[in-house]
């Protein structure tokens, strides 16, 4: 499993105020657009390690554990 996908997969299991809480704070924490966020979890940009480990922080899961599976 790629960085993308662990990313979609996590927010996927997550219900629908727990996803729009999640992904307003990776957007902002991060200083991205919607566009940017959507093209990660779609797998059209690759995240960069330094954003995916910011990723982690900010959502509080270690999706590091998925990666690579």
């Amino acid at each position: 499993m790629t960085a993308n996908e662990a990313l979609d997969h996590y927010l996927g299991s997550l219900s629908r105020p727990e996803l729009n809480a999640k992904s307003r704070d990776i957007r902002e924490t991060l200083g991205i657009s919607r566009a940017k966020l959507s093209n990660w979890r779609r797998g059209k940009t690759k995240i960069a390690p330094v954003y995916f480990d910011k990723i982690i922080e900010i959502v509080g899961v270690d999706l590091n554990s998925c990666v690579g599976n």
